[in-house]
């Protein structure tokens, strides 16, 4: 019995191993050249990355500029790989402080990236790949400065005629206790 038990501890630690769904396996090509990645993707920008998550294959990113698609805003997030502790084996870790040109996939606030986009960390020899129409980001929404005093309106206005009400009705009861 003992024989039997000891026996099915291998075989039940390859089977866990095989079935967790903790990691994916998957490969891809060789991304294509810098230039034709450039001609062939929806979504180029160029940034630095401001912190990492989920063991560094999530990455904030500061936006500095936009080679291709469409608006981003300042910040984004992108992810190159899954979430909750699973991996691939084709997942993009991201430095912090390093500058990237990004080629994710998806749309803001899903942008995704992993080691089979053409994704790559700065140089200076991609100054001469920029294109002419590069733009700055979205600009973030200012936050409004000072007292809101037209949303309070209401609520004053109404508090003051709950008052006048609770006056009134207190002089008149006070009337009709003297009489």
């Amino acid at each position: 019995m003992t024989r039997v038990r000891l026996a099915l501890v291998p075989v039940l630690a390859v089977l866990a191993v095989f079935a967790s769904p903790l990691a994916s396996y998957a490969s891809c090509v060789q991304p294509p050249a810098f230039q034709q990645a450039l001609g062939e993707a929806e979504i180029v920008f160029v940034g630095t990355v401001a912190s990492t998550a989920n063991q560094g294959t999530w990455a904030t990113v500061t936006v500095e500029e936009i080679w291709k698609g469409p608006d981003q805003p300042a910040s984004v997030l992108v992810k190159g790989g899954p979430g909750g502790g699973a991996a691939t084996s084709v997942d993009r870790t991201f430095e912090i402080g390093v500058k990237y040109v990004f080629f994710p996939s998806g749309a803001t606030p899903d942008l995704t990236d992993n080691a089979c986009t053409s994704t790559t960390p700065w140089s200076d020899g991609l100054v001469a790949l920029r294109p002419s129409d590069a733009h700055a980001p979205a600009a973030a929404p200012q936050a409004e400065s000072g007292f809101d005093f037209g949303g309070m309106l209401a609520p004053v206005a109404v508090a003051l005629i709950v008052a006048g009400v609770l006056l009134a009705v207190g002089l008149v009861a006070r009337s009709r206790r003297s009489d």
